[in-house]
């Protein structure tokens, strides 16, 4: 099963006010959802992902997620299911998950599906 939001909207850093913007859309579902799931409006693939698990590896769903960039939130959501792809520009972010009060976070570069965070 997959859950969807259409688009969330991010600004570039304010530093750059010429600066376009650009779009964040992002999809969560189960642990099986990957790079092949349908597409965001604007035809942009899934370039990142994250899943969320216990230590033991049980999948985890109703995380806190944000996703950041030179220290900005982008996106935050509670993600309904225990994996979500994001399409996002190229570039190194944080994705942050809060779960039961204690956040984990990793640092990732675009083209990387397969983080992971556990509690």
């Amino acid at each position: 099963m997959l859950w969807t939001n259409p688009a969330a909207i991010a600004q570039t850093p304010a530093s750059d006010p010429a600066a376009p913007r650009y779009v964040v859309s992002y999809i969560c579902g189960d642990a099986r959802i990957d790079g092949t799931a349908p597409l965001p409006p604007d035809g942009r693939p899934y370039n990142l992902g994250v899943s969320f698990a216990t230590q033991t590896g049980s999948p985890l769903a109703n995380v806190q997620v944000r996703l950041r960039r030179h220290g900005r939130v982008l996106v935050e959501f509670n993600a309904t299911g225990p994996r979500c792809l994001f399409s996002v520009p190229d570039a190194s972010y944080r994705i942050e998950g809060t779960y039961q009060g204690e956040m984990k976070y990793g640092i990732v570069e675009t083209g990387s599906l397969n983080t992971e965070l556990r509690w």
